[in-house]
């Protein structure tokens, strides 16, 4: 989990980093050299999250549904 108070975030929703290294634990326990997963998060929080894994010999990748919350650049 992700937490970030210092922006009135108490707790993020859903943790895309920690599914894929669960995704890929999960994989390489049951000898699966391609897996596809979903994980949902935050329901109890009433932030509902979906993430959608796959996992493809040593790459994996998530994704899902999102809402822009922040937008931003950086100038040099």
């Amino acid at each position: 989990r992700m937490f970030a108070p210092l922006i009135n975030v108490a707790e993020d929703p859903a943790t895309g980093s920690a599914s894929a290294a669960l995704a890929a634990y999960l994989a390489h326990l049951d000898g699966m050299d391609s897996a596809d997963f979903v994980i949902e998060q935050g329901v109890e929080m009433g932030r509902p999250s979906r993430l959608e894994l796959s996992v493809r010999g040593q790459e994996v990748r998530v994704g899902g549904p999102c809402v822009p919350v922040m937008r931003g650049s950086l100038r040099f």
